[in-house]
């Protein structure tokens, strides 16, 4: 499978919500993503999402407004409703810049973590799940999401 060009969300795993970033993304698609994520908000059910950014180049700078400002917008809904985020990611900078996005909003409203490796992340997002007691969702994740199982979905 080639990288994709558009963002894509994927709920098959619910309350598991992956999204993946293509190498480029434009403000419209940045702004589809945060309509779409804020409709998963407004569904009511606990969820964990684990972003995979990869393969993300860069953010712009208004893209990082825009995640801020949902972030702030939004506090209630996710504190009420996500039960973590995990983010994974390979570059340093970029690393750095969804840290800082995240640090706008003190305390954090969801626990959070920007991580390089894959096993880590899907770790990380059925440790959460695992937590909130939805013991079968996370061992669903971790079957599906190995890395036998990742290779062909991402």
């Amino acid at each position: 499978m080639g990288s994709p060009t558009s963002i894509l969300v994927d709920d098959s795993l619910w309350p598991l919500l992956r999204v993946t970033f293509p190498r480029v993304v434009t403000n419209e698609q940045y702004t589809e993503l945060l309509e779409r994520r804020l409709s998963y908000l407004q569904r009511r059910e606990r969820h964990v999402s684990l972003i995979d950014m990869r393969q993300l180049r860069s953010l712009t700078s208004e893209q990082r407004e825009m995640q801020g400002a949902f972030l702030r917008q939004q506090e209630d809904l996710m504190r009420r409703w996500s039960m973590g985020i995990v983010t994974l990611i390979n570059s340093p900078a970029l690393a750095l810049v969804i840290r800082l996005i995240v640090h706008r909003i003190k305390p954090s409203v969801v626990p959070y973590s920007v991580l390089t490796s894959w096993p880590a992340a899907v770790s990380w997002a059925a440790d959460r799940l695992e937590a909130d007691g939805l013991s079968e969702h996370a061992r669903r994740v971790r079957q599906c999401l190995g890395s036998s199982c990742h290779e062909e979905l991402g």
